[in-house]
């Protein structure tokens, strides 16, 4: 079993939230969009890191699609 640094993982979604243009990313589809590929680039997490973070960011994402009644629709 790997030891996950929670902190490097919860300091890397602060990173990528902090890093969004909102002019750019001008919808949350694309900030969360965008987070990931911050959170994939970053080279101080290793790969059970980013995939535990983008977990936490895909959870995030879910919430606001509810919240926002935004997003895919399923039948």
């Amino acid at each position: 079993m790997s030891n996950i640094r929670e902190d490097l993982i919860y300091a890397a979604l602060t990173r990528a939230h902090l890093s969004i243009d909102y002019n750019i990313h001008n919808n949350f589809h694309k900030q969360y969009e965008f987070c990931e590929q911050v959170i994939l680039a970053n080279n101080s997490l290793t790969e059970e890191e980013k995939t535990e973070a983008i977990r936490r960011n895909n959870k995030d994402y879910d919430a606001d699609k509810i919240f926002y009644n935004e997003g895919t629709r399923r039948i």
